[in-house]
């Protein structure tokens, strides 16, 4: 059994699109081709927004402003098939500052900008849903 706390950004550029990120890990049925936000584990001696500015760099290519945080965590067991994995999720607003959009990850197989009223066409994770409904994204 492990446990990771991840940290990931729901990222706006400046046409007020948001990034979407799609998932190829098929080690997790429940979660491979869902769509997420990008973002990842946070590394020891990290801080949230440290590792979200890497994590985001690392995986989409991407600078970002780390504004603040979404006040709730999302707490899931996910079943690997060597292990479980408790994973917990902090999600922070960014801003897109600068960089090239491109993935950088074996584990994401698309990235996405979207409009806000695009969210309820894809399927997400658990948590990504949980996040939007907190910050009523899904009410026009």
């Amino acid at each position: 059994m492990k446990t990771k706390l991840i940290v990931i950004g729901l990222i706006e550029n400046e046409n007020n699109k948001f990034l979407i990120s799609q998932r190829s890990d098929p080690k997790i049925e429940e979660a491979h081709l869902k769509w997420d936000f990008v973002g990842g584990k946070i590394e020891f001696g990290e801080s949230p927004e440290e590792a979200l500015k890497r994590e985001v760099k690392e995986e989409a290519g991407l600078n970002v402003e780390v504004e603040k945080m979404i006040p709730i965590c999302f707490s899931k067991v996910w079943e690997h098939e060597e292990y479980k994995l408790h994973v917990m999720v902090l999600c922070y607003f960014c801003q897109a500052i600068d960089g090239e959009l491109k993935i950088g990850d074996l584990k994401i197989k698309d990235l996405r900008w979207i409009e806000k009223d695009e969210f309820s066409k894809y399927d997400f994770l658990p948590s990504i849903n949980l996040f939007l409904e907190k910050i009523n994204f899904f009410k026009n």
